[in-house]
């Protein structure tokens, strides 16, 4: 099978120890990740090729973060280096009613400052029948902007699939564009997107079927090109307590999955990735939508009692889990 192509900001991830604020913390864990980096690490578990593209500068923390990433088999070798400096995200684990908290620090970094023109796209697609990028690059810069637009012709071009995950971040988009000027312009690129619903994280799982199927006719009559729509149902009982669940259309059926109490959340970052991650390994090698859809989700709960922004688990695990319905049983 061909291999596929994840595009965005590689990060350097500090982490407040425990539940304790970044105010209080005297010293900080590292983790590498970001959107797209994340979705790669779960492709690679579950068997699949996956080239990582980003740009970065060269020095020692960049290069742990290409090992870590060498580490899960992905290949690195279109990584651009550039720039000065790599992007960061301090974070703090909320508990009961405090919510859990993201501080930036991206400004200048060598993604942010990307120009259309700097990424060979035609060496980077060379076997490639799949590209995933998501709503953070475009939110970063303008210029980063245009280097993934190139990106997304030059994919169209050579007939590869294209998948988005929108992740908007709302205190990214600065520049001087919305997300709502941008987005629409590079959304026409994609055959599989997520999308959302206003009453999702209303309603949670009670969300009736014609509500998505509703959203997802509209995505894809906006957008010609989008064959599957997918959603994630997320409903907050506190920080550590979460439902989960999900539902896929592909412009006849909505495909439910199940729903997990997820009671004692370790860590949410990274939670939609390890999701989108387990989507396109389904529909490339799983039997039909629901299967696809099932495993996307309980990949995703997985995700939830992991530290760091990434999903360490097998596509047996992820299996296993849908079997047992997550209730945890030792293996022996």
């Amino acid at each position: 099978m061909k291999k596929i192509v994840s595009f965005g900001e590689l990060l350097i991830r500090l982490s407040s120890p425990g539940y304790q604020r970044l105010s209080q913390a005297k010293q900080l864990t590292i983790d590498f990740g970001g959107a797209e980096a994340n979705v790669a690490v779960s492709l690679a578990q579950f068997g699949d090729s996956v080239s990582y593209v980003t740009r970065v500068p060269q020095n020692d923390m960049v290069a742990s973060a290409l090992h870590h990433l060498k580490g899960f088999g992905i290949a690195t070798s279109d990584v651009l280096f550039g720039g000065d400096r790599i992007g960061l995200y301090y974070y703090e684990n909320g508990a009961i009613g405090r919510s859990s908290k993201v501080v930036y620090d991206r400004n200048y970094s060598s993604l942010v400052t990307l120009e259309k023109g700097m990424i060979d796209w035609d060496t980077v697609f060379d076997g490639a029948d799949w590209f995933h990028w998501s709503g953070i690059t475009p939110a970063v810069s303008e210029s980063a902007t245009l280097a993934l637009k190139e990106g997304l012709e030059i994919a169209t071009k050579k007939g590869l699939t294209i998948s988005m995950d929108y992740n908007f971040r709302g205190n990214l988009w600065k520049w001087g564009k919305s997300a709502d000027e941008v987005m629409p312009e590079l959304m026409k690129f994609n055959h599989v997107m997520s999308g959302t619903h206003p009453d999702v994280d209303v309603l949670a799982g009670k969300i009736d079927d014609y509500l998505f199927e509703e959203e997802g006719q509209k995505i894809i009559k906006e957008n010609p090109n989008c064959k599957i729509v997918v959603f994630t149902s997320r409903g907050t009982i506190s920080a550590s307590h979460n439902t989960w669940s999900g539902a896929l259309y592909d412009g006849e059926k909505v495909y439910r999955s199940q729903q997990y109490d997820l009671t004692h959340i370790v860590d949410r970052v990274g939670g939609g990735d390890s999701f989108m991650a387990a989507l396109i390994y389904g529909l490339r090698n799983l039997k039909n939508h629901q299967e696809t859809i099932e495993f996307a989700v309980a990949a995703s709960a997985i995700k939830h009692t992991i530290e760091g922004d990434q999903n360490i688990c097998s596509k047996q695990e992820v299996l296993d889990f849908i079997k047992t319905n997550g209730l945890g049983k030792i293996i022996r």
